[in-house]
């Protein structure tokens, strides 16, 4: 799968347009610190467009998008809130002018774009970025009829961070109403609740 082979259209999005990602409130050792976003370190090739020389940064069209496509997946069984703690909602919007290639449409076509087999995703992306795109858009795989978008250095970029939330409230143990909302529809159970919370 390339992307001469696959021919997908090239389209360009407006500034302006917010985007949603759950992400780790503080920064681990080695992790990549860019514009407000905390992304896993260079190299790691965990993410369906992952690249091995520079950071991608995951985010999705809405704040539920964001919780199932990281927090409350499919094939998750059970959601610890010690894990949540760790995270906030963090929303950013563009700056300028998104060009990315747009795969929407073309699961059917092409179901290796919502497969666990990334090595062919991954040289895509590498091809998408050769091209001169920012980033890859893409139907979310885990909440229907919603986008994500993977976006490459260029992207970043063209990003600024619009503000940032706790998954779980400091001091009183309530959870973001986004949480409760993908928790009770994903069916994803939430252990390590103390009765008071």
């Amino acid at each position: 799968m390339n992307l001469n082979d696959l021919n997908p259209p090239l389209v360009e999005l407006p500034p302006n347009l917010t985007w949603y990602r759950i992400q780790r409130t503080r920064a681990l050792r080695g992790s990549v610190r860019l514009r407000g976003f905390v992304l896993p370190p260079k190299g790691v090739m965990a993410g369906r467009f992952d690249l091995s020389d520079e950071a991608t940064a995951y985010l999705a069209d809405s704040e539920l998008t964001a919780l199932y496509e990281s927090e409350f997946r499919r094939e998750a069984t059970s959601c610890h809130i010690e894990r949540l703690r760790k995270r906030s909602l963090t929303s950013f919007s563009a700056t300028a002018t998104l060009r990315l290639v747009d795969l929407r449409g073309l699961e059917e076509q092409f179901p290796v774009l919502q497969s666990l087999r990334y090595e062919a995703t991954q040289a895509f992306a590498a091809d998408c970025r050769s091209a001169g795109a920012h980033g890859v858009l893409y139907a979310s795989a885990q909440h229907s009829y919603h986008a994500c978008v993977c976006l490459f250095e260029a992207g970043i970029d063209r990003m600024k961070r619009i503000a940032q939330v706790d998954l779980v409230l400091p001091g009183t143990g309530r959870l973001h109403q986004s949480v409760v909302l993908a928790a009770r529809g994903s069916a994803v159970p939430l252990i390590g609740m103390e009765k008071s919370e």
